[in-house]
C-alpha cells in the first residue's frame, strides 16, 4: 500500500545520511575524534588507501531528489521523506543485491504513491551526485604510489552512473561494492573483501570514510582509518605519511 505523502509533513528527529546508498543512522554518542585521525597502529608503511565513495570522492545531495518527489507540497518535510525511504527494508535489499533495479523502482513508487517510469526514475535517482573538489587530483597523486581501493554501500544504478560520469573511478581496478558483496558497512565481511581486493595486509591498508561508525568498522578488522573532514584535511594527513605532497 502506498504511503500518503501527508505522512511526510510531520517533524523528524535528528539523523545522519550516509553513503551513496543513503542508509540512515542515528547520530552516535561516541567516540570523539581529533583532527580526523582515529588510528595510528604500529609504524608499518601504508601500501593501500581505500576510499568510501559518497561524500568522500563525490558529493551527495539527496534533498534535491526529495524536493522533486514532494513538488507541489510546500509544507512537506523533505528530510522526513528521506528518513522514511532510507530506513525502508527495500534500501538494504537493493544495496545488498537482493532485488533488481526494476524491482526497486516498482517498490519505491508503490510506497510513495509515485507514477514515474523507470527511465525518469533513474535520472532522478542518479541526479544527486556532484564533484568533490580536489579529490580526483588527490587520487591521481596517490596512483602509482599505493594501491587504490574503493569501498562503498551503493546500488547498481548509482554505480553505473558514477562510473560513466566520473572517469577517475576507473583507477580503482577492483572496487568493493555492497550490492556485489551482499553486505554493507560496518559488516566485517565487506571490509575483508576490500582488503582482499587491494591484495595487502589489513594493517597496511588506510581507510577513508565520512562516518565514524564506518571507520570504527575498518579498525575492528585491523585496518587503519581516517575520518574524512574534507579534501584539504585529508591531503595534510596523507602528506604526514609521505603519500602525497603537502598542498
Amino acid at each position: 500500500m502506498a504511503v500518503p505523502l501527508a505522512a511526510f509533513d510531520a517533524p523528524m528527529p535528528h539523523f545522519w545520511l550516509i553513503n551513496t546508498g543513503w542508509n540512515v543512522a542515528r547520530a552516535p554518542k561516541e567516540p570523539a575524534f581529533v583532527s580526523g585521525i582515529i588510528f595510528l597502529m604500529g609504524d608499518g608503511r601504508i601500501e593501500a588507501v581505500i576510499f568510501d565513495l559518497g561524500r568522500v570522492l563525490v558529493q551527495v545531495d539527496v534533498l534535491t531528489l526529495a524536493r522533486q518527489v514532494l513538488a507541489g507540497r510546500p509544507h512537506a518535510d523533505p528530510s522526513l521523506l528521506i528518513e522514511r525511504v532510507m530506513t525502508d527494508p527495500i534500501m538494504a535489499a537493493y544495496n545488498t543485491g537482493r532485488i533488481t533495479s526494476v524491482q526497486f523502482h516498482a517498490a519505491l513508487c508503490e510506497r510513495l504513491g509515485l507514477e514515474v517510469d523507470f527511465d525518469a526514475f533513474r535520472r532522478m535517482w542518479c541526479g544527486i551526485f556532484g564533484p568533490m573538489a580536489g579529490m580526483a587530483e588527490l587520487v591521481a597523486e596517490l596512483r602509482g604510489r599505493v594501491r587504490l581501493g574503493l569501498l562503498s554501500d551503493t546500488d547498481p544504478l548509482h554505480w553505473g552512473f558514477l562510473r560513466e560520469n566520473y572517469p577517475f573511478l576507473a583507477w580503482f581496478e577492483r572496487p568493493t561494492l555492497s550490492f556485489q558483496v551482499g553486505a554493507m558497512k560496518p559488516d566485517p565481511r565487506i571490509y575483508r573483501t576490500a582488503i582482499g581486493n587491494v591484495g595487502t595486509a589489513c594493517d597496511r591498508c588506510l581507510y577513508v570514510d565520512d562516518l565514524p561508525a564506518n571507520v570504527e568498522g575498518a579498525r575492528a578488522v585491523g585496518m587503519r582509518g581516517i575520518l574524512f573532514e574534507g579534501p584539504a584535511a585529508l591531503r595534510r594527513t596523507l602528506a604526514e605519511h609521505g603519500l602525497v605532497q603537502q598542498g
